[in-house]
């Protein structure tokens, strides 16, 4: 029956939702919710108007919507047309949406109506385009309260339509406008009458695989909608045509219907996508430096296999600046895009940073060639400079010693590495270790330069055999080389066996300035290694 228990509508005003459902914006004029949601490429749209008035200001029974992905209606985003308050149409399958809108009837809704019957509320969406193609589309979801219990009424059973005029169209409506809203493979307008399920009593199914029963949905408000449908028409290249996008309740004004339209999805043969990039994170590349693409995707629409041809432009050559050559690109059925492989090549020219652009074109139904475009840059490869020293010679007296290098040049981000691990510009190696280390440098190319540095920490001990401790400044003491900083010892007897000098550590500082002159004899060890000779002092009184 047409009217629902007050206790089942006030259970489904108390319930929370605690599911994702469609969020729906009514702040949008007609004009943007063409222009800014509807209408994707190839098609030029003018002369917006709403209920036949130009208007300037949101309207009741329209508004967008988005969060579709979170729904069962099978449509991300668009654009909403409604009998009620389109905010309605988003929530609980038990919450009832019924609202009055009351803008009246429209006559080619009631030409579509049975025979006999009102409409009311009308939400009807206008405009002129002009197609760049020999054909539109669009996609679309009718959905209303009215199901299931007025499958089959002859009353109550709110209607829409999607009817286009100009030229080569003849229909039964206005400006002898046509209804391209069909039940698909057949001359039938989408209806509640046309498609429905099996539930209501005593009313079979028609075109049920068309039908989506959401009685029991937490998404969307509406009690059944259909599949996603797909309204087209053949139209002449650049002649101006008239669509009108209307909805209303049919017998009275109550129960709410409504239809969802495709963001972007109203186009005429459009043009793929394409986009440049490489293997740097952007469209900029170096000559012999690891390459990028260019990636072509489908056009929305069309689901067989494309094919579109490309050729390039800008002031770097094909076959001579980069290996890509002009074409065709085939994208396989069940695949979204195809990738074109770019690789610069060096060859050697100053020749500043150069551009290559893709033209990704075809020839429309005007006999125009349109095509869309994407840039590689192409710049001079910067060689890369190590400089670092090759060889180091500690002193037996340093504890460390740091090895540094720097680059210069380069493409992308440059890493210094030491050895295996160490990413630093510097390293410090220890006083008395000999070895070979190894530097690395690596840019985003890709490509490395590695040195090679030796460190040499083996100084000798070298130990004199005369001092002269006169107070000149010059060989005043007993200088060994290559004993500080090593574990060492020093013993140092006169010719008759008497010690004169014991220490451990040795700094380099005896004198001997108040001995003798004479021979002395010594014993010392530095490191593992043991020493003995003699040393004679000349000039110490």
């Amino acid at each position: 029956m047409k009217i629902r228990a007050l206790a089942f509508i006030l259970a489904g005003f108390s319930m929370v939702q605690a599911v994702a459902q469609l969020n729906v914006v009514t702040t949008m004029t007609p004009q943007q919710l063409v222009q800014d949601v509807l209408v994707g490429g190839g098609v030029t749209i003018s002369n917006v108007t709403f209920n036949n008035l130009v208007v300037t200001t949101p309207q009741a029974g329209s508004g967008s919507f988005t969060n579709g992905n979170t729904t069962n209606l099978g449509l991300v985003a668009g654009l909403i047309l409604s009998s009620g308050l389109a905010p309605s149409s988003a929530g609980n399958a038990n919450d009832f949406g019924s609202d009055q809108l009351g803008t009246g009837s429209d006559p080619d809704l009631v030409a579509i109506t049975t025979p006999g019957n009102d409409i009311e509320d009308k939400a009807v969406l206008e405009f002129d385009f002009i197609p760049t193609g020999d054909s539109i589309k669009f996609n679309y979801v009718f959905g209303s309260e009215e199901y299931p219990d007025f499958n089959c009424s002859a009353t109550f059973n709110d209607v829409f339509g999607f009817f286009l005029s100009g030229p080569g169209i003849t229909g039964p409506y206005t400006n002898n406008a046509a209804n391209i809203a069909l039940v698909p493979g057949t001359t039938l307008p989408v209806s509640i009458a046309n498609i429905h399920g099996s539930e209501g009593f005593g009313c079979p199914p028609v075109n049920e695989a068309f039908y989506v029963n959401n009685s029991t949905g937490t998404t969307i408000a509406l009690n059944g909608f259909t599949t996603v449908l797909q309204a087209r028409a053949s139209v002449i290249c650049g002649e101006t045509y008239h669509i009108k996008l209307a909805i209303g309740d049919a017998g009275d004004q109550s129960y709410n219907s409504t239809v969802f339209l495709q963001a972007g999805s109203f186009q005429s043969n459009i043009l793929p996508t394409v986009s440049a990039s490489t293997a740097f994170g952007d469209a900029t590349t170096a000559e012999g430096c690891e390459g990028g693409r260019f990636t072509i995707f489908r056009p929305q629409g069309i689901d067989s296999t494309y094919s579109v041809g490309y050729y390039f432009t800008g002031t770097a050559t094909p076959g001579v600046d980069y290996t890509t050559m002009p074409g065709t690109a085939v994208i396989p059925m069940g695949e979204d895009s195809v990738n074109i492989p770019f690789q610069a090549v060096e060859d050697g020219l100053a020749e500043g940073i150069e551009t290559a652009i893709i033209n990704v074109f075809m020839v429309n139904a005007c006999g125009d060639t349109i095509s869309v475009t994407a840039m590689i840059a192409i710049l001079q490869y910067p060689e890369m400079v190590l400089t670092t020293q090759t060889s180091f010679l500690l002193q037996c007296d340093q504890d460390s010693i740091p090895l540094f290098a720097s680059v210069t040049g380069g493409f992308g981000e440059v890493t210094l590495a030491w050895g295996d691990t160490l990413e630093a510009p510097q390293v410090y190696v220890s006083g008395v270790q000999n070895g070979t280390y190894t530097v690395t440098v690596s840019d985003e190319c890709p490509r490395s330069i590695t040195e090679t540095i030796i460190v040499d920490a083996g100084c000798q001990v070298v130990i004199p055999n005369v001092i002269t401790p006169n107070g000149d400044g010059e060989n005043d003491k007993f200088v060994v080389e290559g004993i500080v900083g090593r574990d060492n010892e020093v013993q140092i007897w006169d010719r008759w066996g008497k010690e004169v000098f014991r220490t451990a550590n040795y700094q380099n500082n005896f004198s001997a300035s108040s001995l003798n002159d004479g021979v002395y004899f010594y014993w010392i060890r530095v490191l593992e290694a043991e020493f003995t000779g003699h040393l004679q002092v000349l000039g110490s009184k």
